[in-house]
């Protein structure tokens, strides 16, 4: 549940205090990004020079999907970024050295399957035989073969197109593929060039949502870093729930899409809430220490989507998830709230 008005205004003010006692010196992070709606606290940040008031000196680079997040983390290339949760559970699965250290938001209406009128696709038993694009290693892959499960077919049956975001929009205009399963905002563009959705992850009850990892080793070392970037999620997840309308002005001048567009994901697509919420035992996706232990929460939802991946052949085995979890950043925010 979300906060009353009032809880909400305190926890405005005590950041803006937060904000007036920031750190002189200026923190160096390398982060990863991607264009996805579902970051849009990322995005609302960078429109408001949030990273800048919080003390933090951000170099960011651009990632199109999950996977490519990975050779990046394993190099070193970057410490920290926001990625889907099965390209998360891939990553540590295939020994990838990150954390998960924030959640972003709930996206179950934010991703999902949008077929072209013409397709003659008005259900999921309707991909049979079908061109579906979607991206190898994203939260939409695992989305789109747990969808085909839920009707007793399999990635065989179908005609699977690896589709980068790049590309999508020329083959669903031009009528290359069918179908195509992504997440915002391109399933939202999809709509918008005639398309019709057919189901969202949600529907096919798809635990599906961002998570912030950070580089375990950059971690140990970057406690301050931590505190202002968890600073900066809590004002942006504020704005977003009380002024979406003013949120969805600034994010869809950042991702050049229509106010409507951006408006209609914060209010229908995903739930992005605020650090103390993702604390709670009871938030689907919590860091509770008590529901990592226990294998609940975010360890559950992560473990759970492992052995899809596992059945499914995507990863070879199912780690123990309580060890890829790291909220000590976030207790430690928490308690100073």
């Amino acid at each position: 549940m979300f906060k009353s008005t009032l809880k909400i205004a305190a926890l405005v003010a005590a950041l803006a205090l937060a904000q007036g006692v920031q750190a002189a010196d200026k923190i160096k992070m390398t982060m990863g990004w991607q264009p996805t709606m579902n970051g849009a606290r990322f995005f609302l940040a960078e429109a408001q020079g949030l990273f800048e008031k919080e003390g933090l000196d951000v170099n960011l680079i651009r990632f199109n999907a999950g996977p490519p997040f990975f050779a990046a983390f394993q190099s070193g290339s970057i410490d920290v970024g926001f990625i889907g949760i099965p390209p998360a559970v891939t990553a540590i699965a295939q020994g990838i050295a990150v954390k998960v250290v924030a959640i972003e938001n709930e996206a179950g209406g934010a991703e999902g399957l949008v077929a072209r009128k013409d397709s003659g696709i008005r259900s999921l038993k309707d991909l049979r035989g079908k061109k579906v694009a979607t991206r190898r290693g994203s939260s939409a892959y695992s989305a789109l073969l747990a969808g085909l499960s839920t009707v007793g077919m399999t990635q065989a049956d179908i005609q699977l197109i690896d589709l980068d975001v790049s590309a999508l929009i020329p083959a669903f205009d031009k009528g290359d593929i069918h179908a195509a399963w992504y997440w915002e905002p391109w399933m939202g563009l999809l709509k918008r060039r005639d398309g019709v959705l057919i189901v969202t992850d949600r529907d096919i009850k798809m635990p599906v949502g961002i998570v912030w990892v950070a580089r375990s080793q950059w971690l140990q070392g970057n406690a301050e870093a931590m505190q202002r970037l968890l600073r900066v999620l809590d004002i942006a997840a504020v704005r977003i729930r009380e002024q979406p309308r003013e949120a969805a002005v600034l994010v869809a001048k950042k991702l050049e899409l229509t106010e409507e567009h951006v408006y209609e994901v914060f209010t229908k697509g995903a739930t992005w809430p605020s650090n103390a919420e993702s604390m709670s035992d009871n938030y689907v996706f919590s860091m509770s220490p008590r529901m990592i232990a226990a294998r609940k929460g975010i360890t559950g939802v992560m473990t759970d989507n492992a052995n899809f991946q596992k059945n499914a052949s995507v990863i070879q085995a199912v780690p123990d998830y309580t060890k890829a979890v790291d909220s000590a950043a976030l207790q430690a925010y928490t308690k100073q709230k």
